[in-house]
């Protein structure tokens, strides 16, 4: 009898074992997770580690994408269809994570930037945006980071978990960064020539310039006159190396080499699966460019120098193309971008255009917009012929009529135009005249503005130049508003 308790004992001593183990390999079952691009690939798979399986998906493996954990992608500009597609699966969609989130991108090279905006509505307008963000290291890193966060936030219990994995890997690319930044701080050549635009952001994040060709593509014979104008621009720079998207095989290269004297180069776009990883990549890439900065060299010019194009929104009209303009141009809910640029928001933005000007520092940018943005008005409400200014919990209601327009010619050749209101409301104090530039010269609608106010003149309020509070949309958070300035 004593035998046969100890045996029951036994069995449920096992039983209890076997139902504990069971339990915990489902709470450590590995996440399925799929990524639109090696890049992101590469990230989550050194973010997740054990944790999860990642694999790549396209759009044509939407089913596989559906039936995922997790589905990590770059931007909606590269990923479209993955913003699509999670409207047709409803509940049974995977958790979205994007590279990019809360990213302010550059346009993409060949987007129009339309200025036909719209609100409310209608149709709402987007740019086309460069999404490439991980083929700058440094980008990178801030890339791993936020996947790191989003992945965190749908699974806090693996939080330790993807906090060390993340961090081991970040110190691997700022070593990859430091070692991008030491090549090229001190490079010979600071020009390179591509059959493509995809490198953008690894250019301007350390100092390169990127020289994209057109009307030749990797692995495809170019006519005998391309060949020839090739020789010539070749020559004309000293350019030893033009960079392809695609690995180069030997007759095309030996075509270039024979025809015009230049020879032929791999950048990888790190979007298909490789069988190295993506510090290996990234490292190839650096000794490829190397090869082009470290010959020493005048800068490399374009193929084809294109005259700089004067338009009205950068101050070049005819006085008689300029014409009255309504206050219902200006009509809608407003708000001043200056809390932004306080709160540290609109600092991609002065990256941005030092980097792409180099005329000051992204610092000495900020102080310039501080003092052109600042002002008090935080809403503007903009109804019929009537304004209201909102001052903290103040507001400030008048009715206002056309004044006329002002045309001013600036020190730097170009020049813009004010189009002027006031009010009779003898209460109006500092809001009785208003002059409005919004780089428009006739009636339509604006999407954003410049606006001035005074109460002493128009001829007083004309003279103000250097502070000009300007006002986007209430309905754009503070990172639309950021990426419609880069996008503008």
């Amino acid at each position: 009898m004593k035998k046969i308790h100890l045996l029951i004992i036994g069995l449920v001593a096992l039983l209890g074992f076997g139902a504990y183990l069971t339990e915990k390999g489902k709470n450590h079952q590995s996440l399925d997770v799929v990524a639109t691009n090696y890049a992101v690939l590469e990230f989550a798979k050194n973010i997740a580690g054990a944790e999860a399986t990642v694999t790549l998906v396209s759009e044509q493996d939407q089913e596989k994408a559906k039936q995922a954990d997790v589905l990590i992608y770059q931007h909606e500009s590269s990923d479209d269809w993955v913003t699509k597609a999670q409207k047709n699966w409803g509940n049974q969609s995977p958790k979205l994570v994007s590279g990019t989130k809360d990213t302010v991108l550059l346009p993409a090279a060949h987007d129009e930037h339309s200025h036909s905006h719209s609100h409310g509505e209608e149709e709402e307008h987007t740019h086309e945006l460069d999404d490439t963000t991980y083929l700058s290291p440094q980008r990178a890193m801030t890339e791993v980071t936020k996947i790191k966060e989003q992945l965190i936030a749908y699974y806090p219990d693996k939080a330790d978990v993807f906090e060390k994995n993340a961090s081991n890997y970040l110190e691997q690319l700022k070593q990859l960064d430091a070692d991008y930044s030491n090549a090229f701080s001190k490079a010979s050549q600071k020009s390179f020539v591509t059959q493509n635009d995809s490198f953008t952001y690894l250019a301007l994040d350390y100092g390169l310039k990127q020289i994209k060709l057109t009307d030749i593509y990797p692995n495809v014979k170019p006519s005998a006159s391309r060949l020839a104008e090739l020789k010539t621009y070749v020559a004309k720079n000293h350019i030893p190396y033009i960079y392809f998207d695609q690995l180069i095989d030997n007759d095309f290269n030996q075509t270039l080499v024979n025809k015009a004297n230049v020879q032929a180069a791999f950048l990888n776009p790190l979007i298909q699966a490789s069988s190295k990883d993506y510090l290996t990549l990234m490292k190839e890439n650096l000794l490829a460019l190397q090869k082009t900065t470290e010959t020493a060299g005048d800068a490399f010019k374009p193929e084809h120098e294109e005259a700089p194009v004067q338009t009205v929104a950068q101050g070049y009209f005819k006085d008689e193309a300029v014409k009255d303009r309504t206050l219902s141009d200006y009509a809608g809910d407003f708000q001043s971008v200056y809390p932004y640029l306080q709160d540290g928001t609109l600092d991609p933005v002065f990256d941005y255009k030092s980097k792409l000007n180099q005329t000051m520092s992204a610092a000495e940018y900020k102080d310039y917009y501080t003092v052109g943005y600042k002002t008090d008005v935080d809403h503007l409400l903009i109804t019929g012929d009537t304004m209201t200014f909102i001052v903290g919990d103040n507001r400030y209601q008048y009715h206002y009529q056309y004044d006329g327009y002002q045309i001013l010619n600036y020190k730097k050749g170009n020049r813009g135009v004010r189009f002027m209101f006031k009010t009779d409301d003898p209460n109006a104090g500092r809001f009785k005249y208003v002059q409005f530039s919004d780089h428009a010269i006739v009636p339509q609608q604006a999407e954003h503005f410049h606006i001035y106010f005074g109460g002493e003149s128009q001829a007083k309020l004309l003279e103000e130049l250097d502070n000009w509070p300007t006002y986007y949309h209430s309905d754009l958070s503070g990172l639309e508003v950021a990426q419609e300035m880069v996008a503008h």
